[in-house]
């Protein structure tokens, strides 16, 4: 019993590491480059894991760590499409970002998210979830944008 309490004891910190090593992943993730069909990754990764063992997402232009994409949740387009979003931005860029740039008056005080990764993000997600439009999938990046965005805003 006594060896219970303590491994709750600890849980908190536990947290708190495996928060932090995720937030470092996800700031770390990087894509494939349009021009040189390169991967640029991160030192994070071994060279072993860098060879094979990243997805490409439909169009070829973006990948994201294999792994982490059979993990997201296929429970609900909109999940798995907001997931994905965080896999191939940070949560930062979300916050800071919008699919136009432009903020919910019109002014261009925002800064737009990478056109090709957005368009990465429609077709993987429309490829998972056949019947699901356009406008759909950027409804839902759209909702991840702005919770970030508030998110970022509560201390």
């Amino acid at each position: 019993m006594a060896e219970i309490i303590d491994c709750l004891r600890e849980l908190p910190e536990t947290l708190k590491l495996m928060k932090d090593c995720i937030a470092k992943v996800n700031a770390s993730m990087t894509h494939v480059s349009d021009n040189s069909m390169s991967i640029s990754m991160s030192s994070a990764m071994s060279p072993s894991e860098s060879e094979g063992e990243m997805h490409f997402l439909p169009g070829k232009s973006v990948a994201v760590s294999k792994r982490s994409f059979l993990r997201l949740n296929r429970t609900r387009m909109t999940v798995f499409a907001q997931e994905l979003a965080v896999l191939i931005f940070s949560k930062d860029t979300l916050a800071n970002s919008t699919l136009t740039g432009r903020n919910g008056r019109g002014d261009m005080t925002k800064g737009q998210l990478d056109v090709a990764k957005v368009q990465a993000i429609t077709d993987a997600v429309i490829e998972e979830f056949p019947g699901t439009t356009v406008s759909e999938v950027r409804a839902a990046l759209r909702r991840k944008c702005t919770n970030e965005h508030f998110s970022h805003k509560r201390p």
